[in-house]
């Protein structure tokens, strides 16, 4: 960044950082002032990402300054995501996993598809509604506006280093997701309890408030368009990009860009 002059950097970082934000009180649904502490790896290498990001800006910023040169051209935001799901609405795009998916919906959609002969669920003894854990789902669609939100906002108000949940506010359950997931497809979907896996937390649900105000930017699609869209790429494409995509599709998406 340094070397090209590339100045504002946007990361994709993740409400694993927080890990388990029940350790403290009135931390549900999860701030940004919430104290980070992941809980496993994936998490801690967000956490660590975001620390070098922090330390990078800011010692351009002062270094800058006590040179007497402008720096407020140096700005990072540091998106955390909650749990983003979905396709594009064309069906012509979407997450292709290569092996076995870690997260929830790809999995559901290849036990749909018959790729997976069950879901497995991980621990149903949370002190949750349903025993499952409860996460906040958020559309691909959704996420890629709080993308753009977030790189004009570092633009215009050059604020340094900030962090924004991007979320929906609203968590889900396993079991939840499994219902909705299986009335798009039609059918109920297989499942098992296994126990939990390590690492994994009761409770991950953003409070979105300050993406909301300082970005201007909330959730606009909901989870049942978040499945819908998911239902229509991988049925139509069972094999991901290595095929060409459906004719039909393609067709019904350029003749909604002309129009």
């Amino acid at each position: 960044m340094t070397k090209h002059n590339v100045t504002n950097i946007v990361f994709s970082s993740s409400a694993t950082v927080y890990g388990d934000a029940t350790r403290f009180p009135n931390m549900i649904p999860i701030p940004e002032h919430c104290p980070i502490g992941p809980t496993n790896t994936y998490g801690r290498t967000k956490a660590m990402i975001e620390t070098v990001i922090t330390d990078h800006v800011e010692a351009q910023r002062n270094n800058l300054k006590k040179a007497g040169k402008s720096f407020e051209q140096w700005n990072g935001a540091l998106l955390r995501y909650f749990n983003p799901c979905g396709a594009h609405p064309s069906g012509l795009m979407g997450e292709d996993p290569q092996g076995v998916p870690y997260n929830l919906l790809p999995l559901l959609g290849k036990v749909a598809t018959g790729e997976r002969e069950k879901l497995l669920v991980f621990g149903n003894d949370y002190p949750s509604k349903d025993g499952t854990c409860i996460r906040d789902y958020i559309h691909v669609l959704d996420l890629a506006k709080g993308h753009l939100a977030a790189l004009n906002y570092v633009r215009e108000h050059k604020p340094g280093v900030r962090a924004w949940n991007l979320g929906s506010g609203r968590g889900s359950t396993v079991f939840e997701m499994i219902k909705a997931f299986s009335h798009v497809v039609g059918r109920d979907l297989p499942y098992e309890v296994v126990a939990r896996r390590p690492g994994d937390v009761l409770d991950l649900t953003a409070n979105p408030a300050l993406a909301n105000k300082e970005l201007q930017w909330k959730t606009e699609l909901t989870l049942e368009d978040a499945c819908a869209d998911l239902w229509r790429w991988v049925s139509k494409n069972p094999k991901g990009y290595r095929q060409d995509p459906p004719a039909e599709l393609l067709e019904a998406f350029k003749a909604g860009r002309k129009a």
